[in-house]
């Protein structure tokens, strides 16, 4: 629709709205006001959120934070679920999807998306190219951390489980598509923790603020925040009471402690991955004796056989590890460029076993593409494991199939600590240090050892207490001597 100076000067007294001149060509998808191209988000505000990240992040920790804020945006469509449902809608989970994309397409969002493929655990879905990786295109790098925040938001919203999506091509790259992988792996705290600590997440990322309940939590652990005026009043306030030596000692203490409290919980999620890999690492042996003990493995007319033993359709073995040890256990064949169960314990929730079904394709990518041994956790019928996934390699050393194990986390937590590993002191106090220096407590350098001293030195650039007091001309950092103290 056309507009004139009469048509501006109504929408100024309110005589008219913008309405009659928004066109929306739904196929196309375009959205134009007074004739001029626009999107429902234009391209300045989303590169404005992207730039504003990045100017106190960098361009990498910029997408993942735009990311963990788009994910509420996802989770907000819980409220189109739910209407779907009274109308009798009940999408799968990709086809709820797909409709949420196909309408903000029909916004200006991007490109049409299509489904690659589809399963319980894993969904695949591309674009020729989203709404950010236009914008962004000068960044030259996978920048569709809305896309995905946004496919983790809708995902965990009408599943109830949690979904972690990757951007596997991207655009903004030079790629044909912006293909998204989104998996229904939870992160292990490692994996969490290394990522941390390697400066590829930020540890926002992990932290979960209720505001209503008064409750923040850092990987699912309750922790405390303190603004900086909070900690300065109450500097000050233990100097008037006491004295200033009496009160930087009480300080010095006080911290010591909370840093001995924060790496011991570091500990206690290291301890449970280290229980859980010994576990897993005892019973993967034991199945591999006891195949290996038929002979060597091999294909033989189509099927997986250990000597003239075959697997397929087989149960002996893997019923004999759950009698004996307690745990699941499966043997998986490579067919094509699949990894497909032959044999296994593990019940479906019809009562079958799960032989004929496919392999995710995250650890398939792990254990046949790379040959690594694969360990994590998974949702095992309804009861939460911790698994790990063997390659099968034959005499040529090629990779044949998989064997695979499970246990209950809460049989792993029963345990006994003995023969355990000591945990590295490097790997907790890395973590305690980037979790402290990432909420702003203080700026790490570098740290040194002096072998004949036995003396560790520690370089920060400032610390939160010199930055609250100012340059006063004597040393005031008591509360964080005290807690590097108690990391150490």
């Amino acid at each position: 629709m056309k507009i004139g100076r009469e048509d501006f000067e109504a929408l100024i007294k309110g005589e008219k709205t913008i309405a009659p001149y928004i066109e929306l060509d739904p196929l196309a998808g375009a959205y134009s006001v007074f004739g001029v191209k626009t999107a429902s988000n234009p391209n300045y505000m989303v590169k404005a959120i992207y730039e504003m990240y990045e100017a106190n992040l960098n361009k990498k920790l910029a997408v993942k934070a735009v990311r963990k804020l788009f994910r509420s945006v996802g989770a907000g469509s819980v409220g189109l679920n739910n209407l779907l449902k009274k109308l009798g809608m009940n999408l799968k989970p990709e086809e709820f999807l797909m409709l949420v994309f196909k309408l903000q397409h029909q916004q200006g969002w991007g490109a049409p998306f299509e489904l690659v493929s589809a399963s319980e655990k894993r969904i695949v879905i591309r674009t020729k190219h989203t709404f950010e990786s236009q914008v962004l295109k000068d960044w030259n790098m996978a920048v569709c951390g809305l896309h995905q925040g946004w496919i983790e938001g809708v995902l965990t919203s009408v599943t109830g489980k949690t979904w972690f999506c990757l951007e596997k091509t991207c655009h903004a790259k030079g790629d044909e598509y912006c293909e998204f992988v989104a998996d229904r792996v939870p992160a292990s705290w490692k994996f969490r923790a290394e990522a941390v600590v390697k400066g590829d997440a930020s540890i926002t990322e992990f932290i979960e603020h209720k505001p209503i309940e008064g409750k923040i939590t850092l990987m699912e652990e309750p922790v405390v925040m303190m603004p900086r005026f909070i900690f300065t009043s109450m500097t000050n306030s233990l100097k008037k009471t006491m004295g200033e030596a009496p009160a930087s000692g009480v300080n010095y203490r006080a911290y010591k402690d909370m840093g001995k409290e924060n790496v011991e919980h570091y500990r206690k999620m290291s301890i449970f991955f280290d229980l859980s890999r010994t576990k897993l690492d005892a019973d993967l042996t034991e199945l591999h004796k006891r195949f290996t003990a038929f002979g060597a493995p091999s294909i033989t007319g189509g099927k997986l056989a250990y000597g003239n033993h075959v697997v397929n359709d087989n149960f002996e073995v893997v019923d004999s590890i759950e009698k004996e040890k307690g745990s699941k256990a499966t043997v998986f064949q490579k067919i094509g460029d699949k990894a497909i169960r032959i044999s296994t314990n593990v019940v479906t929730a019809e009562g079958k076993r799960a032989v004929g079904t496919e392999l995710i394709k995250v650890v398939y990518d792990a254990v046949i593409t790379k040959g690594q041994t694969y360990y994590g956790t998974a949702d095992v019928v309804g009861q939460k494991m911790v698994v790990a996934y063997e390659p099968i390699k034959n005499d040529a050393g090629e990779i044949i199939g998989i064997l695979f194990v499970g246990t209950p986390e809460d049989k792993v937590l029963g345990l006994s600590m003995e023969g355990i590993k000591k945990i590295k002191p490097q790997t907790l106090s890395d973590m305690a240090f980037a979790f402290y220096a990432q909420m702003g407590w203080f700026n790490f350098v570098k740290e040194e050892w002096d072998e004949k001293t036995k003396t560790k030195t520690i370089t920060l650039s400032h610390t939160v207490e010199s930055e609250s007091f100012g340059n006063i001309g004597k040393n005031v950092c008591y509360c964080t001597a005290g807690l590097l103290a108690g990391i150490i």
